[in-house]
């Protein structure tokens, strides 16, 4: 009874915010045909709305689904159900993480084969683009998680000022500490060099720590709110 209501609640998101996911994959496909078109400000254009892509992604998800499902009062009903707060962060953990990744992967894929069968880029700029990529990825896990366990509106629009205004200050001073992690990027192949993979392992282990210490949290909740 109980995993039939939290399928139910992960089938309600993904069909109530569908509209999010068609939307930054239609972003991400206009910024790869931008590139497309050649030359150097096509070439920028494509890689700031590409980014871009991801980041409204990152940034509507977790409001939509989790911090506007509090503005509604649709948590007095959701109460009602049989389900803890517990099953309630591991409906809206696997929904939202699943409405992220599908896109996000999807987006990731796509810009690799253009740049490996188009050559719009350099090969070189690969590595380069996981490490940009996953960015969004490590944000939206900060407010999906601030979402989650903060208790008001509050927390999630701390988080969401937060991550926005940091992404490139953070790119900036990792590659000017690092600059291993931009030497290569108009390289003929991609080089994975041992800063490259230390960067995206700390990217992706901040995923894990983030989503794990969210779930934590909120098992140590005795209601939803």
């Amino acid at each position: 009874m109980k995993r039939s209501v939290i399928r139910q609640l992960i089938v309600k998101d993904l069909w109530l915010h569908s509209p999010v996911i068609v939307l930054s994959l239609a972003g991400g496909a206009i910024a790869m045909a931008i590139l497309l078109l050649g030359g150097e400000m096509p070439t920028v254009l494509g890689c700031v709305f590409f980014f871009l892509a991801l980041c409204f992604l990152a940034c509507l998800l977790p409001m939509s689904n989790i911090v506007n499902e509090r503005k509604k009062q649709n948590l007095p009903f959701l109460m009602s159900l049989p389900i803890t707060s517990i099953d309630y962060a591991t409906a809206k953990l696997v929904s939202t993480v699943g409405m992220f990744l599908a896109p996000w992967l999807t987006l990731i894929i796509a810009a690799v084969v253009l740049i490996a069968v188009r050559h719009v880029l350099p090969l070189g700029i690969i590595p380069h683009l996981f490490m940009i990529a996953s960015l969004p990825f490590v944000g939206f896990c900060l407010i999906t998680g601030a979402a989650i366990v903060g208790e008001s509106e509050a927390w999630s629009t701390a988080a969401l000022a937060i991550v926005n205004s940091s992404y490139w200050l953070v790119w900036y001073l990792l590659s000017a500490r690092f600059p291993d992690l931009i030497r290569n990027w108009n390289s003929k192949v991609p080089v994975w060099n041992p800063a490259v993979l230390t960067m995206l392992g700390g990217e992706f282990g901040l995923v894990v720590l983030v989503l794990a210490l969210t779930y934590y949290l909120q098992s140590r909740k005795r209601s939803f709110v």
